[in-house]
């Protein structure tokens, strides 16, 4: 079953772009765009968590909460 589809419009050279990047990885476009997607979407989701450790780390206190819990946990026994 495949699965349902839209018309996306994009420019001559962008669709350009994508079909060269699909052909360097013999792949399809559908399937070259959603790796792009997903590479896009981990750049965002790290960039989140780094931001987010950034500011814990403004907060000495909590920082070290932090840390201790972290020690805590990847140092537990094994069961």
């Amino acid at each position: 079953m495949t699965k349902p589809s839209t018309t996306i419009r994009v420019r001559a050279d962008q669709r350009a772009r994508l079909r060269d990047l699909a052909a360097l990885r013999s792949s399809t476009m559908t399937d070259t765009l959603d790796q792009a997607l997903e590479a896009l979407r981990r750049e965002d989701f790290y960039r989140s968590m780094a931001d987010a450790e950034a500011s814990l780390r403004e907060d000495t206190e909590a920082w070290d909460h932090y840390v201790d819990q972290r020690d805590t946990w990847l140092n537990a026994p094994a069961s």
